[in-house]
């Protein structure tokens, strides 16, 4: 096989897979933050990483890191509530050292609110696609095992 810096035929089945089921768990992630204004469920993850993984297996591919590009795609709310956070404090006055100060850990804080955001997305994201794989597997009659693409 070349390694030509292209991706491989079994990166491009499982992003497009992934997409299925972060596209479809997308409304779902966005609608929580929407109707709450302070909270973003990741339930819907789980349903879009069942999708997915299940998918994935049925086209003879492995499911390891769909679940995971699954929680990225479906968790982009995440840049919602960073952006709302960003907004939140950009109004702050006062001298100039509260400010600096302010924004240095607003910075902090922001970066850390996105990566657990999106960490805790692929997780569960990843979890859903376990799931899916092992209900595909698991069909009575069966005996597909998941090779490579």
């Amino acid at each position: 096989m070349f390694d030509n810096g292209l991706p491989s035929l079994r990166d491009a089945d499982q992003w497009r897979y992934a997409l299925v089921g972060g596209l479809a768990s997308l409304p779902f992630t966005t609608l929580s933050y929407w109707q709450t204004g302070s909270e973003l469920s990741l339930n819907a993850l789980v349903f879009g990483g069942i999708l997915a993984g299940y998918l994935t297996v049925r086209a003879d591919c492995t499911p390891t890191g769909v679940g995971a590009k699954v929680g990225v795609i479906g968790g982009l709310p995440v840049l919602w509530v960073v952006f709302d956070i960003v907004a939140a404090t950009a109004g702050l006055a006062g001298p100039a050292w509260f400010l600096t100060s302010a924004t240095l850990l607003t910075g902090g804080f922001v970066i850390a609110v996105g990566a657990l955001g999106f960490g805790l997305a692929a997780l569960v994201g990843e979890l859903g696609s376990r799931i899916g794989a092992w209900l595909a597997s698991n069909r009575p009659g069966d005996s597909r095992g998941g090779a490579e693409c």
